[in-house]
Formats: structure tokens, C-alpha cells, sequence
């Protein structure tokens, strides 16, 4: 049997944080001055994650060194990469006006460079718990049998280069997982926040995915838009996915993408895919590649095949100031239950069987 290829942890870093009003991914909440992104590091580690990509803007590489140099010096394996507007081989001009970033799913395309093997992927400033990350790297070690009860991968087969032909013999989807939340456990009270609203079968099977923003309770239902503005209004326990991903290695023989290096796994060509389409639409100056958006896609495409993970885990998240206490409360209950020490990074954190 071939070695388990190590798995990487790709950690969305890149935001401004302007609602928050300082630099969210680094401000102190645990008990010695952790932020949200080392709770990460930690989970992901004793998960058995043993490289670490930060996806940041550059010109904050130097906050980020500082914050984490008791991680690296911890023993973690840190690298960065960066987003920006232009990319050579994604965004070589960006439209007249546009500063905005171009969303979360660029953010995986512009760390995939770095990538050639199994990741997951998370928000710096989302805390998803240790039994999560630990449930997603034994599903990510496991695929393809985590697809569906009793199912396995077929073989990789050669795909016909005619169209016709490829149409008649549709791709294999791709594997990929992403770990659930009850919507209720994470919204604020202090203003709306963007989830992904799932639907799911009753095998686990994601069937649709919807990028909810301004979600916001409103008695026993939740209510929002979705990215066209058409109203949202949903029940709390709708199953939600913060951007909690992973991606097993899956390499076939198919028909290439365009530009796209059979190195990388089939995700990353499959999103480039995408965002090329995404461009081609003149996205304009506001409008952006929202990874939610995009995966929906795939799955419709019948091109990933995605199980959702449920967990009794705990999440916690840091969209606005008035959130900060609240997680720094839950995080001290947590220190205090002996869940994690006082400092995270006294001694390296090892992979646990717990």
C-alpha cells in the first residue's frame, strides 16, 4: 500500500477586516493573546495537518511573522501566499476601478500554486474545533470510500478528446468534504454574516449550496439575500459550511483543462475553470468569485461529488467587535476544561488518536 500523502492546511487570510475595524485573522482572544488563526494551527496539527499555507494580502506578511513566530518556533511548517487583483495566469488586468478583492475562490487558486497534494481549507478567523479537523483529515485519508455509504472510486479511465464522445462518458466526480454547521450556532448578534446554506441528502451527499450573505435571525427563521439579491429566508437548523473544506488527492487520466498543470489536483482545475468563466462575464468592479458559488457549480455540473461531515463541535467567529467577548469567554471555558493549555505554543503540538 502507498505511504498516506501529508496533508496541508490552506488557511483564508487575505481580508481586511473592515467591519471589524482592525486586523481580525491576528487580534488577540484566547487566555495568552492566541488569535482565532493559532487555535487553528493547533486543531489542524494534532489532526495530523503537518504544513500550514496562509493565503494573505503582501504587504502584511510582516504582521503575520511577528504573530507567528511562536508557531514556527513550535516546530509548525509555515508558508505563505499571496492574493492580489492581478495574477499572472488568472488576472493579468483587472477592470478599470476595481479594487475590490476577487473572493475566496481566487484566494484557493492563488494558494494552489504552492500545492500538489491532498489540503483542506479554512477562515483564519473561524474557530471549527478540534474534533472537526480531526474528522475531515480521517475522511480526506479515507476517500474515495467517505463518497457514499458502500461506494467506491471507479478506476481512472482515459476520456474521449471528442466532444460528443465526452459527453456520452461523463468525468468521475471529484471527492471532496466539507464539515457542517447548525446555522443558528453561527450567526451574530451584532450584525449580518455571509454563510453557505446547504442542502443535503440523506446520504450526506451536498445537492446544493447557496452563498447566503446579511444573514440575519429573525424569530424562529433566518433571512438574508443570496450574491443576485433574491431574498433568503430559512430555518435555523439549516446546515451551513463556513468554508470548511477538504480536498483528497484523486489524480485521473481526463480530458486536460485549458493552461491547467495535471500536477495539481482536480479542484484547483476545475476552479480555474471556473474563474475563468467568472472573468470572461465582465465581473466588473464589485462582483466576486465566492468559492460557495463555485462549488455549487461543480456539483450541479455533476463534476465533485461532496459529503457533507456532521460534528457536535462547537464554532466560533469574530465578524464584528461585539462578537469578541462572547468567543473569549467560551475560549477561557475551554482553557479552564483543560481542552487546550494556557498557552498553545509551550510545547509543539503532536497528532492525537483522541
Amino acid at each position: 500500500m502507498p505511504p498516506t500523502p501529508p496533508l496541508t492546511l490552506v488557511i483564508l487570510a487575505a481580508g481586511r477586516s473592515t467591519r471589524f475595524g482592525c486586523l481580525k485573522q491576528l487580534t488577540p482572544i484566547g487566555p495568552s493573546g492566541e488569535a482565532l488563526l493559532d487555535y487553528a494551527l493547533y486543531d489542524a496539527a494534532r489532526a495530523g495537518f503537518s504544513r500550514f499555507l496562509l493565503v494573505i494580502q503582501e504587504d502584511l506578511r510582516s504582521d503575520f511573522d511577528a504573530h507567528l513566530h511562536p508557531a514556527a518556533a513550535a516546530g509548525l511548517d509555515l508558508g505563505y501566499a499571496y492574493q492580489s487583483l492581478t495574477h499572472p495566469g488568472l488576472v493579468d488586468t483587472p477592470p478599470p476601478g476595481r479594487t475590490r478583492p476577487w473572493g475566496t475562490g481566487h484566494a484557493v487558486l492563488a494558494g494552489a500554486e504552492h500545492i500538489d497534494g491532498p489540503f483542506a481549507l479554512c477562515n483564519a478567523d473561524d474557530f471549527y474545533g478540534r474534533t472537526a479537523y480531526a474528522a475531515l483529515a480521517d475522511a480526506m485519508r479515507g476517500a474515495p470510500n467517505h463518497l457514499a455509504p458502500g461506494a467506491r472510486e471507479p478506476a481512472p479511465t482515459n476520456q474521449p478528446t471528442d466532444p460528443a464522445q465526452r459527453r456520452s462518458h461523463p468525468p468521475t466526480p471529484t471527492p471532496t468534504f466539507t464539515v457542517g454547521y447548525p446555522l443558528s450556532v453561527t450567526l451574530s448578534e451584532s450584525g449580518g454574516v455571509s454563510r453557505g446554506l446547504c442542502q443535503v441528502d440523506r446520504t450526506g451527499a451536498l445537492q446544493k449550496l447557496t452563498e447566503g450573505l446579511q444573514m440575519r435571525r429573525a424569530g424562529d427563521r433566518v433571512r438574508g439575500h443570496d450574491v443576485a439579491g433574491r431574498p433568503l429566508d430559512v430555518p435555523l437548523d439549516t446546515p451551513v459550511c463556513t468554508n470548511f473544506w477538504g480536498f483528497p488527492e484523486v489524480r485521473r487520466d481526463r480530458f486536460p483543462l485549458e493552461s491547467v498543470q495535471q500536477s495539481v489536483t482536480d479542484i484547483v482545475s476545475h476552479l480555474k475553470h471556473l474563474f475563468s468563466e467568472f472573468l470572461e462575464a465582465d465581473p466588473g468592479t464589485d462582483s466576486e468569485y465566492y468559492l460557495s458559488e463555485a462549488m455549487n457549480e461543480l456539483i450541479a455540473r455533476g463534476l465533485v461529488h461532496c459529503r457533507v461531515l456532521a460534528t457536535d463541535e462547537r464554532w466560533l467567529g469574530v465578524t464584528f467587535p461585539g462578537d469578541h467577548a462572547g468567543v473569549a469567554e467560551t475560549l477561557r471555558t475551554l482553557v479552564d476544561s483543560k481542552v487546550y493549555p494556557r498557552s498553545l505554543w509551550d510545547s509543539p503540538p503532536t497528532p492525537s488518536l483522541d
